[in-house]
């Protein structure tokens, strides 16, 4: 072969002319393009185109949240019910670009938004009716016309199936049929909130009474504090509302005999004898405050009056106040209700015995001397005393008798 070869080469260079010589030929090498390259060309093109696809579909979405107008599909009269099965079947199915995410809508009510018939037959078929977009009658378009419309809101944990809306037939003579799809209104939900709590104030007017228990209550726990100024303002603001209160009109006056002001204090039960003038206990507490200031002639006003079934205390009182003043009437009868009430009290008649012998009433002396001398809890030296009592008026009767 190189002969031959060689002797092609002597052969070409003499036909060949002069001032021409053979240059050997230089053919470039053919670059190979790297897969890698096509595999990141062809993910970075599906990423934009992807990208494309998705802002389309916001921006048809945010347009169709914005216009109040019904969407409106054509639908084609002659539509075989298995045909608007699969429409109704296929409607929940998601967008290939669509996001991941899962999605819940809310829906309320549905409602059904008749379309205008007259105002879509007025209209020229070459003319379209705004805010109408008409397609064709694949499911596949169906459903995503549908998916459109439907308002999502992403929550990242719990689902909530979409209502397709309903697909109705709608037969328009002047215009060529086609598959219209109603929109249906999409209701967010509506959140109510409950009212603000409110306070009532309503005013309660108390009666006079229970505010003088409010005050007599914050006067004792005034007293069990040593804390008099409070007690004094207490129980006479106690008084104030309630003026027939005996209870508080004692303490009140025992406040102010305290503080010395004895005047005062008497007043203040003489205006409660006046309020209720059969009113034992004022009579009896008015006669041991005069009492003690050395008064028994006056102590002895207040007791004069007898009140029906009356304390053994107060008879005692009335009987020795008059007894002391030398009040022999007032002492005898209060001595002789005290031995009916008490008979077995030898203090009693005892008393009644020395009324009588100041009355010169001797039989009757001597009986309630005998009386007294009879019972227990006579002491030795006021035995003795009746026993000279009785000796000196059985000598009295002895001489009388005599005479």
């Amino acid at each position: 072969m190189s002969v031959v070869n060689s002797a092609l080469s002597k052969l070409a260079e003499k036909e060949k002319p002069q001032g021409q010589a053979i240059t050997k030929a230089e053919v470039p090498e053919i670059k190979r393009s790297k897969p890698v390259v096509w595999l990141v060309g062809g993910f970075a093109i599906s990423m934009a185109i992807g990208g494309w696809a998705v802002s389309q579909q916001q921006t048809s979405v945010a347009s169709i949240e914005s216009s109040n107008e019904v969407l409106t599909v054509t639908k084609v009269h002659e539509l075989s019910p298995q045909t608007e099965a699969e429409v109704e079947t296929r409607g929940t199915v998601p967008s290939p670009t669509h996001s991941k995410v899962q999605e819940s809508v809310v829906i309320h009510t549905t409602q059904t938004i008749q379309p205008s018939v007259k105002s879509f037959e007025e209209q020229p078929e070459a003319k379209p009716a705004p805010k109408k977009v008409v397609v064709t009658t694949k499911p596949t378009s169906t459903t995503k016309t549908v998916q459109s419309v439907v308002t999502t809101t992403p929550v990242p944990v719990k689902t909530v199936p979409v209502k397709v809306a309903k697909v109705e037939s709608v037969k328009t003579p002047a215009v060529a049929p086609s598959a219209v799809v109603k929109k249906e209104p999409v209701l967010i939900a509506k959140v109510e909130t409950p009212a603000n709590e409110s306070m009532t104030v309503e005013q309660v007017e108390l009666t006079p009474r229970e505010l003088a228990n409010k005050s007599i209550s914050r006067a004792e726990k005034a007293l069990d504090s040593n804390d008099v100024k409070t007690a004094f303002t207490e129980y006479s603001r106690a008084l104030r509302l309630v003026p027939s209160d005996e209870n508080v009109r004692q303490k009140l006056s025992a406040l102010y005999y305290g503080r010395k002001d004895a005047r005062k204090a008497a007043t203040l039960l003489q205006d409660g004898i006046r309020l209720n003038d059969r009113s034992e206990e004022l009579r009896f507490a008015l006669a041991k405050l005069l009492i003690k200031e050395q008064q028994p002639e006056a102590a002895l006003n207040p007791l004069m009056y007898v009140p029906e079934n009356a304390s053994e205390d107060y008879l005692a009182l009335r009987a020795g106040v008059a007894q002391q003043i030398k009040n022999t009437d007032v002492a005898l009868e209060s001595y002789q209700s005290l031995a009916e009430l008490d008979p077995d009290n030898a203090r009693w008649w005892l008393g009644l015995a020395i009324q009588q012998e100041r009355r010169l009433e001797y039989s009757q002396a001597h009986d309630s001397y005998t009386k007294a001398l009879g019972l227990v809890g006579v002491s030795r030296k006021t035995q003795s005393f009746i026993r000279d009592r009785l000796q000196l008026i059985e000598s009295l009767e002895g001489n009388s008798d005599g005479n």
